[in-house]
């Protein structure tokens, strides 16, 4: 498969294939995880404030903040990617290692399409937008969850009040590393799905290693994320 500069040309984008997989895509990845996200985001909201307000005694602005900074900085950008190493990565590598068992990416080459234009592209782009919007999603749930249980009744004004102190930067570091975890996830999913070999065993193989090697690359670049 090529890799050249021409792989993501614009002019992809107009094909009604294309289009129609990368709805799919982010139809499955987005909007069927959105319920899971809000209730994993509640939950987390919930935690961190009965851990710093009740159990510790932090006040409530304070635990606020340092909850806002804990989401946009580390744990929705994480638990996000887990959630998408979970049910899509290993749903896009045995999706792709079928499709290779049964020689459908062969038959598309012998039509003269591109497997990376028609298979990858779209694939990579929903699964980044969907881990975008999910970030942000669980970061929401989490801290009106968290709100409501300090503020009651005057959550939204806290949240207004954190809205104003929150950094711009933290925010924009936050969704870069959340597009980055979802753009490696992508590729290694899709790569390990084109590499599977052509017996029917291979598919969950292609799944299982898709999952693991998700999961290093993920952690890893966490943790060199903190370093920079």
């Amino acid at each position: 498969m090529s890799t050249s500069a021409s792989t993501f040309s614009l002019r992809y984008w107009f094909r009604a294939p294309v289009r129609r997989v990368l709805a799919r895509q982010l139809y499955f990845t987005g909007f069927e995880s959105l319920g899971l996200v809000v209730l994993i985001g509640i939950a987390v909201g919930a935690i961190i404030v009965s851990q710093l307000h009740y159990s510790i005694g932090q006040s409530g602005t304070e635990t606020l903040r340092l909850m806002s900074t804990l989401l946009l900085s580390e744990l929705a950008p994480l638990l996000t990617a887990l959630i998408l190493i979970a049910r899509s990565s290993s749903a896009m590598a045995s999706e792709l290692a079928a499709m290779r068992v049964n020689n459908e990416i062969w038959m598309l080459t012998q039509f003269g399409v591109n497997p990376v234009h028609y298979l990858v592209l779209p694939r990579v782009t929903g699964m980044v937008l969907a881990s975008l919007l999910l970030a942000i999603y669980l970061a929401i749930a989490a801290l009106l969850a968290g709100s409501m249980m300090i503020a009651g009744a005057n959550a939204f004004s806290e949240l207004r009040l954190l809205g104003e102190t929150l950094v711009i930067g933290s925010i924009v570091g936050g969704l870069c590393k959340t597009a980055l975890f979802g753009l490696a996830i992508a590729a290694i999913a899709c790569h390990t799905g084109f590499r599977s070999g052509g017996a029917m065993t291979e598919i969950p193989r292609a799944a299982s290693r898709a999952v693991v090697s998700s999961l290093l690359v993920v952690f890893v670049i966490d943790a060199l994320w903190s370093l920079l």
